[in-house]
């Protein structure tokens, strides 16, 4: 049996949906795949826990629980103050699983997170798009350098396997990739389309239901999905800036705009487009045609086309929900835990 010391850093949604979903399946999993996967760290923005010998899926059900930054009130084992360092010569976790919330003005404090545990000799699994959005280069060469593994697939459709099926592609030559990349403004729209409801209601209606931020400015101004294209970039090789993607706010959009589509035969959608033979990038108000199959894409479903010098593929799933994205982290942990040597 293999075992796996995991330390999770960021204790939000997704990291609660993430310790959740492992105490569950962790006994299926051991006995499935060989591996047992220990969580001997877990840190919210306030304090940490840490226990060496791995908590048990009693006490990680049970640290689910607790009050938003509350983990330092946590019984013996917790504290207040988070400090990486400490998390590592106590704990000494050989994955890192950084699930900080993304800062795209810094990149903080994922980025040193990140690097700080490849230095130490852990593998890197991550659904924080500001790192990679902003030193890509960096945090893949220290990874390369010291032979470990940084797994990032529930940064793009977290609920799908695109960005696993895009690295695949190796022999292809990736002239578009287009699509609908985020959820929040998706599901918007789709409410001022549906049930006719202005902007405004349509994002009351998105807060109450958990699907947009209280703060939804990295949705509705696009660049949530203008970092997803940044990642798209990097793994197929043709690396833009965030800073020169074309970007326009979803919030211009009018019911009367909606109307007046829909009767000329067309569906509002918010599509986020990197053309490499140009090599520019949007995210943009887009009428499209009832027909065409961005229109058929509703509710907090994405959808991206991949067009390729030799094929066209479609994906539709699931995006960023807490539980799809904490499940592609696993698979990430899974991964590494099967193949990493550290």
């Amino acid at each position: 049996m293999k075992s796996v010391n995991v330390a999770v850093v960021g204790f939000g949604n997704v990291g609660r949906a993430f310790v959740k979903t492992l105490a569950l399946k962790r006994k299926t999993l051991s006995e499935k795949y060989g591996i047992n996967i220990n969580v001997v760290a877990i840190a919210d923005s306030k304090g940490m826990v840490i226990k060496p010998s791995g908590l048990d899926d009693y006490e990680m059900l049970k640290l689910c629980e607790v009050p938003r930054s509350g983990i330092h009130m946590f019984g013996s084992y917790a504290k207040q103050g988070v400090d990486i360092a400490e998390i590592y010569d106590k704990a000494a976790p050989n994955i890192h699983v950084e699930l900080t919330p993304a800062n795209y003005a810094t990149g903080e404090p994922g980025y040193t997170n990140i690097v700080f545990a490849l230095k130490r000799g852990a593998h890197v699994v991550t659904a924080n798009k500001a790192p990679l959005v902003l030193y890509y280069r960096e945090i893949v060469e220290e990874a390369r350098i010291r032979r470990l593994m940084i797994k990032f697939r529930a940064t793009v459709m977290g609920g799908t396997p695109f960005l696993e099926m895009l690295s695949s592609m190796k022999s292809h030559d990736i002239e578009k990739v287009e699509g609908i990349l985020n959820a929040t403004t998706n599901y918007i729209l789709t409410e001022m389309h549906e049930n006719l409801l202005d902007f405004e209601q349509a994002l009351r209606k998105a807060q109450a239901l958990g699907i947009a931020e209280a703060d939804p400015s990295l949705d509705i101004e696009g660049f949530d999905a203008a970092a997803k294209l940044v990642i798209i970039s990097y793994v197929i090789g043709k690396p833009i800036n965030i800073s020169s993607i074309y970007r326009e706010s979803v919030a211009q959009i009018s019911l009367k705009d909606v109307l007046d589509a829909v009767k000329q035969g067309h569906v509002i959608k918010y599509v986020a487009t990197l053309d490499t033979q140009k090599m520019v990038a949007s995210v943009k108000i887009e009428k499209v045609p009832r027909d065409n199959v961005f229109a058929q894409i509703n509710g907090t479903l994405n959808g991206v086309r991949i067009k390729s010098d030799a094929t066209e593929l479609f994906f539709i799933g699931r995006g960023g929900g807490r539980i799809e994205t904490a499940h592609t982290v696993l698979d990430d942990v899974i991964e590494v835990a099967l193949r990493g040597s550290a």
